[in-house]
């Protein structure tokens, strides 16, 4: 799947995409991701074959939120200026799925983003996707304990 920047842009900017949320604890997610997290995998799946802009968010306390948007550069979609000074308007760029995980102790900026994987890869069911995303996930929650013990 690939979308120009200008029209990424476009829909980040004029809020033409709606994300949908999830409630799941952290106690699911770090007893089995893959499975606290099949609605969403079912949602994204469903959602990205009508539009290549997708957002769902999961709210695990109110101070710890999972997000998995689909762009073309590993930003958040609340950075559309940067995105745009860092790509080319007119440039067909492949759609990725990016894990975003907001809490204020995870590191100084709060926020952390990384590549799933394509989102190629993520509608043909790849298995590494899924597994790249289980593991992130663990890794995050990893990350907050290990703060909170110090």
């Amino acid at each position: 799947m690939k979308i120009k920047s200008s029209d990424l842009l476009e829909i980040i900017r004029d809020d033409n995409f709606a994300p949908e949320t999830f409630k799941i604890t952290s106690t699911k997610l770090k007893k089995d991701p893959k499975s606290a997290l099949k609605s969403v995998f079912g949602y994204l799946q469903t959602t990205l074959k009508d539009t290549a802009v997708v957002e769902a968010d999961v709210l695990i306390r109110k101070e710890v939120v999972l997000k998995f948007q689909t762009n073309i550069i590993n930003l958040p979609f609340s950075y559309p200026n940067k995105i745009e000074q860092l790509t080319e308007a007119d440039k067909d760029y492949d759609v990725k799925l990016y894990a975003i995980f907001e809490a204020e102790d995870i590191n100084a900026s709060h926020l952390r983003i990384d590549l799933m994987g394509s989102v190629d890869d993520f509608l043909a069911g790849d298995a590494d996707v899924y597994q790249n995303i289980a593991d992130w996930v663990l890794l995050q929650f990893e990350k907050l304990d290990t703060k909170k013990e110090k």
